[in-house]
């Protein structure tokens, strides 16, 4: 299984995830799946996100501010998933244009810078849109998961 992201590249994601949350109270993770487990075969790949989604945890933060990047490599494809508090500031048509840049820098294989644009976006406009609170706690890990 080759590996998308070198160490480097995950280290340097998950420090960008923690400076992101440093500014706003949202819970953001990146997940790469080189293909879904066998249990999983029948899936979609959106139903195997929402899976990690519970999995990791993103849908018990206190104020529903998950985030999920989720990308499953045997099928090509990748999904943005947020819990209900994030859903309530940031429409449908801002994921849409989120999920739009990704695919042109996956397409070219080039998920780190890809990665790396969506997270300064979506940190930009949560800073502004979910600011964090003096008494915010960092739920989450801000590692970086591939299996």
């Amino acid at each position: 299984m080759k590996k998308i992201l070198t160490k480097e590249e995950l280290r340097s994601l998950s420090e960008e995830i923690g400076k992101i949350e440093q500014k706003t109270s949202a819970e953001i993770r990146v997940a790469v799946r080189h293909t879904k487990h066998w249990s999983e075969r029948k899936m979609t790949a959106r139903q195997v996100a929402e899976r990690d989604f519970v999995k990791l945890g993103m849908s018990k933060t206190e104020a529903g501010t998950g985030i999920l990047i989720f990308i499953l490599l045997s099928e090509r494809k990748f999904e943005l998933l947020a819990d209900r508090g994030i859903v309530a500031v940031l429409p449908l048509e801002y994921w849409t244009e989120v999920a739009q840049k990704l695919s042109e820098h996956f397409s070219q294989s080039n998920f780190y810078h890809g990665l790396r644009t969506a997270l300064a976006e979506i940190g930009k406009v949560l800073a502004v849109k979910l600011p964090r609170k003096e008494e915010a706690q960092d739920e989450l890990p801000n590692d970086v998961v591939e299996e």
